[in-house]
């Protein structure tokens, strides 16, 4: 069984282009409604649905293992527009290029997850679109670690997924949870490896993401 990772894009233009943004918005919303006839199953959003819209061979020509999960409304003189994605082990982010060559002006970011293989991938360098740079993933349901929660009743256990924009945003949080001090990312993220080592059914660890 395929390993999944989680996708989201966001398709932008210039205010030049938005009729083009529109009429992708429009192509996809109709693909999410409409029942997968290639495979035999009912299945709106599978991705092949989004190649054979667009002329693409899903068998050959391009990997479509996968399905839009939800598509954002396209609101009225907006930029731009998001969905999510699940594909089987990487983002497939090819098929969109493929896509988006047949609309003038659209381009795209992404960001990607796939703890597995240890992807953690965000595309929009300049932050127009996905602000997300950071990842913290906690879960225990053992005793927090002393001084976790200073000035806090300590919780019974931690289920924390959190993303962050900047460095000095989830070194403040993590300040806070941990009633320690982190100069670096490295130091945070060593002392995450450990901090629950050999405890099963727990895990506490931090993701940079990266532009590729």
């Amino acid at each position: 069984m395929a390993n999944i990772c989680c996708n989201r894009y966001a398709f932008y233009t210039t205010n030049e282009n938005k009729d083009e943004l529109l009429r992708l918005h429009k192509n996809l919303s109709a693909i999410m409604e409409t029942p997968s006839e290639v495979i035999n199953v009912y299945e709106p959003g599978w991705l092949g649905l989004v190649a054979i819209k667009h002329g693409l061979d899903w068998e050959k020509e391009i990997s479509c293992r996968g399905t839009i999960e939800h598509l954002d409304d396209f609101e009225p003189g907006s930029s731009f527009f998001t969905l999510e994605s699940d594909t089987d082990w990487t983002p497939m982010y090819e098929l969109w290029e493929a896509v988006i060559a047949q609309y003038d002006g659209i381009s795209f970011v992404y960001t990607a997850e796939e703890c597995g293989e240890r992807i953690y991938i965000n595309t929009d360098t300049e932050g127009l679109c996905l602000s997300e740079r950071y990842l913290l993933n906690i879960c225990s349901d053992v005793s927090i670690p002393e001084g976790w929660y200073a000035n806090r009743n300590k919780p019974l256990c931690l289920d924390i997924r959190e993303y962050f924009s900047s460095f000095d945003d989830l070194r403040d949080y993590c300040i806070k949870l941990t009633g320690k001090e982190f100069d670096t990312f490295e130091e945070l993220e060593s002392y995450l490896s450990d901090i629950f080592e050999g405890e099963s059914n727990t895990f506490a660890n931090v993701h940079e993401f990266t532009n590729d």
